[in-house]
């Protein structure tokens, strides 16, 4: 491929208008080199983050500096290696400034043209989009797509959490949900897609269908692979967690690299409800940690929850609560069955550990 035709293939794969061979294309040239590898990582990267962007914070002079800016090593060579290699940067440097300008191009064009539906804490909402689709938006998510949906795409942008039953439409049109780290390609028609970005964690749920999850999945956190899921599976990705605090050394050997988790649970139908339930108002838990409870029930009751013992946090709890209003009530039934006090001031609670 020339230049052209990487910079047309790169554009359309990162702004998810390509299609199944220009993909494999895109996955052929970025694997073909680690210096191919680093760039896309770079631009991609750059692109996601614009995407989650308010339009009038974005500065097209600052987004192309951004771009263009490179960190460039100068080791000791010889003077015809270093020229080598200064032409080598600037020809990365070069494709690098064109992609740069037509990706905030792309951006620039469509921000004014996408419509934000977004859900404050403590609520619930569902839409129906323009082929059909209906859209279950929990507490505290944001959803974003295109004024032209399901013309030319059925593409959206989710943050949070969302329950989606997919209206059939073109196979030349698929619909695709796009998160922060992975994209979602839906083969079938109902699932539960869980991305908010306080969480440790990416999730989702099929009930019906097949749906494709493509992004950094495989155990190197480096290619681009897809994970198929099936009716009553549920997948799970742990992003990766720093162990330690520590200040990288460009001469150390030291293993760096943060490896994702994954699971992959086969369900019954009785358990589904443990994960698209709160579109009923219902909250199951199933052997949830404290910690993971807290941060759903911060979303669904718009409080602040204050727990600073790691022994607490990983004290694990099961139960169901249908339609209770009131915080107070479902940690006072908590409290019942596991050995912990809470204090309620206002909007703030604090849960402690009861050693009695």
């Amino acid at each position: 491929m020339n230049n052209e035709e990487i910079k047309l293939l790169l554009v359309k794969y990162i702004t998810r208008e390509a299609d199944e061979n220009e993909i494999d294309q895109v996955r052929q040239w970025v694997s073909a080199h680690s210096e191919n590898e680093q760039y896309f990582a770079q631009l991609y990267e750059t692109w996601q983050n614009m995407l989650y962007l308010k339009p009038e914070v974005v500065d097209e002079e600052k987004a192309f500096d951004k771009f263009s800016a490179a960190n460039i090593p100068q080791p000791q060579e010889t003077k015809y290696r270093q020229l080598y290699r200064w032409t080598k940067v600037a020809a990365v440097v070069t494709l690098f400034g064109v992609l740069s300008v037509l990706l905030i191009k792309h951006y620039s064009q469509n921000i004014q043209s996408i419509r934000l539906v977004t859900v404050n804490k403590g609520g619930i909402k569902k839409i129906a989009l323009t082929d059909g689709t209906i859209v279950w938006l929990n507490a505290g998510s944001k959803l974003n797509y295109n004024t032209d949906f399901g013309k030319k795409n059925r593409t959206v942008y989710l943050e949070g959490e969302a329950f989606f039953e997919i209206a059939p439409g073109k196979k030349t049109i698929p619909f695709i949900v796009n998160t922060k780290n992975y994209t979602i390609r839906d083969i079938g028609t109902k699932f539960n897609l869980k991305a908010y970005p306080t969480d440790s964690f990416f999730e989702t749920t099929v009930v019906k269908g097949e749906v494709s999850v493509e992004g950094n999945v495989d155990n190197n956190a480096r290619e681009m692979s897809r994970i198929y899921v099936k009716p009553r599976q549920v997948l799970r990705i742990y992003y990766p967690q720093p162990k330690e605090k520590y200040t990288y050394k460009p001469d150390d050997t030291r293993d760096l690299k943060n490896l994702n988790e994954i699971q992959v649970i086969q369900i019954d139908s009785a358990r589904i409800n443990q994960y698209d339930g709160w579109k009923e108002d219902l909250l199951v838990f199933d052997g949830n940690t404290l910690n993971d409870i807290s941060k759903v029930l911060e979303r669904r009751y718009n409080v602040k929850i204050v727990m600073n013992d790691a022994d607490l946090q990983n004290i694990r709890y099961s139960g169901s609560f249908k339609s209770i209003n009131s915080i107070d009530k479902v940690l006072s039934l908590i409290k019942s069955n596991t050995a912990i006090n809470y204090a309620i001031t206002g909007n703030t609670i604090t849960i402690t550990k009861n050693n009695n």
